[in-house]
């Protein structure tokens, strides 16, 4: 088996390197169905695909747990996730954070956890454990030197969480997330491919890296991406170490960054200064360190996109609420937002109807299953739209049509301030809403938001023209970086490292928090 090693550093065009080593194969004659391409998320391997043919059908491009859910045959109620977890925790009185967050397995990509509770600690650890390989001796050990740990931890509590946990999967023929790779490597199963690539490696956790060398028996060529320096899953075992040990007949380091300017290059340097050396992007770019208020206050001004990063979670909630409180559109890539889904879209049709413009039965029978019934309906108004919509979907309809079908009280509302009202939201939301109209006009309702809120590890892969960084942090997090400062270097790192233009770095409200480099404090 040949096999090309690609290093790209930052903004080098790794995935773009490896995507052209697919494009050789497809045109050596090599049939799409026989190239299996694993990344960490599935949009990014649905990406690749679409980058190489616009119709072309690649049944292997995937992370490597939705393939592994597929070669074990498994539906998705036999996952152990939301509903299903939810269910065990509530049978055995565990409580975690964590389970709305739960996701499709076919979209399913590792997340840093929230570890709230005693069972956010359990039931992390046991995914922790299993992607290391250990035994549970073995695994506690090394677990309870990272301390912060929950009153009530103790090694008899963790064996009987995990008898529990085990006897439950069992006896309900439910799989988790490592599950699915363990019983690949069980039943020997392989995606039968003859060329494997697989991007962002030096994420993989050990057990992730036994099920690869399961599938590379009997593959003729296979393509390994990754920068040991953007190692950031350090808690599901990914080390650096792990990518720079594979072997491989040929290493190709690409030297010359698209995405950072000169500023930020030299910061993220500061930051790990043993990282390899590249050209940056000709472009002077900055670097500056502000209160959240003015690099806020900034954001809004800017032009193009930007991202607005955490190191932790639950640093997120107050973030949310400033934005709320500004009308600020924006995207969460870790939780709700208003802008998530098809509200902004109802509330631009409400605008539209309520001007007396109109708007097709199809969209107002899609809005009024947001209307509530009482007060605001006549009976029999929902039913009878959805009908007329189904036989004539585009026809066209305006207000006064109906006026005789709405009560008082809908067009008391219509004609106030507080129109948002009669959409089943809560109010915060209609407020945020406002705020958002009266800022930016109608147009911030059809416009993909483009600033971004986050936690670095959710922008992995991404990039934006403007990237704001929090530099406070979790006791815990605090903890694992004086335990092991490299692996907490390289998150920071991976997030200055997102920025095509320039990074704010806000001053922290807190002791716990990340002390940039000195040194580029003057950049």
């Amino acid at each position: 088996m040949f096999t090309e090693k690609v290093h790209g550093p930052p903004g080098t065009g790794k995935t773009h390197a490896l995507i052209e080593r697919v494009r050789q194969e497809i045109d050596s004659g090599v049939a799409p169905e026989d190239i299996g391409y694993y990344s960490f998320t599935r949009a990014a391997a649905r990406e690749a695909a679409r980058r190489i043919s616009a119709d072309g059908q690649f049944p292997h491009f995937r992370t490597i747990h939705s393939e592994c859910f597929r070669l074990l045959g498994l539906a998705r109620d036999e996952v152990m996730a939301g509903k299903k977890l939810g269910e065990f925790a509530r049978a055995f009185g565990y409580e975690f954070s964590d389970m709305a967050a739960a996701q499709d397995v076919a979209e399913h990509e590792v997340r840093e956890k929230v570890l709230r509770t005693l069972g956010d600690h359990l039931l992390f650890f046991e995914e922790w454990r299993k992607s290391l390989l250990l035994d549970t001796e073995q695994a506690y050990r090394s677990f309870m030197r990272m301390g912060d740990l929950p009153p009530g931890w103790s090694l008899p509590v963790v064996v009987k969480f995990q008898e529990r946990y085990e006897g439950y999967k069992r006896e309900n023929g439910l799989y988790d997330f490592s599950d699915m790779l363990l019983g690949v490597l069980r039943e020997g199963l392989t995606p039968g491919v003859r060329v494997l690539v697989l991007d962002e490696a030096q994420d993989c956790s050990p057990l992730q890296f036994k099920v690869l060398d399961l599938w590379l028996q009997g593959v003729e060529r296979h393509y390994i991406g990754g920068d040991p320096f953007q190692a950031i899953y350090q808690w599901q075992g990914a080390r650096p170490e792990l990518f720079q040990a594979r072997h491989a007949e040929k290493g190709t380091l690409l030297d010359r960054s698209f995405r950072l300017p000169r500023q930020v290059y030299a910061l993220s340097r500061g930051v790990i200064p043993e990282s390899p050396r590249y050209q940056s992007r000709d472009a002077e770019g900055y670097i500056k360190h502000w209160p959240l208020e003015r690099a806020l206050n900034a954001l809004e001004k800017a032009d193009g996109s930007a991202f607005l990063l955490v190191r932790n979670r639950y640093l997120l909630d107050a973030l949310v609420e400033e934005l709320y409180l500004r009308g600020v559109p924006f995207g969460n890539l870790r939780g709700p937002s208003p802008f998530r889904g098809a509200t902004a879209g109802l509330v631009l049709l409400l605008r539209r109807l309520l001007r007396n413009e109109p708007v097709t039965l199809a969209d107002l029978a899609r809005l009024l299953e947001h209307i509530p019934q009482k007060p605001y309906l006549e009976r029999g108004l929902k039913a009878e739209t959805k009908r007329r919509a189904e036989e004539s979907p585009e026809q066209p309809v305006r207000l006064p049509s109906l006026l005789d079908q709405v009560t008082e009280a809908f067009t008391r509302l219509a004609g106030s301030g507080e129109y948002l009202d009669l959409l089943k939201m809560p109010a915060r939301d209609g407020a945020y809403f406002r705020r958002v109209i009266t800022k930016y006009g109608e147009g911030a309702l059809t416009d993909r938001p483009r600033l971004l809120l986050g936690t670095i590890h959710s922008v992995k892969g991404m990039e934006a023209d403007h990237v704001v960084i929090l530099s406070d942090m979790a006791k815990r997090t605090w903890l694992g970086w004086e335990a092991d400062p490299s692996a907490e270097l390289r998150v920071w790192y991976v997030a200055v490292t997102r920025a095509k233009q320039g990074v704010t770095l806000v001053e922290p409200k807190q002791m716990r928090c990340f002390e940039w480099p000195k040194e580029r404090r003057d950049s």
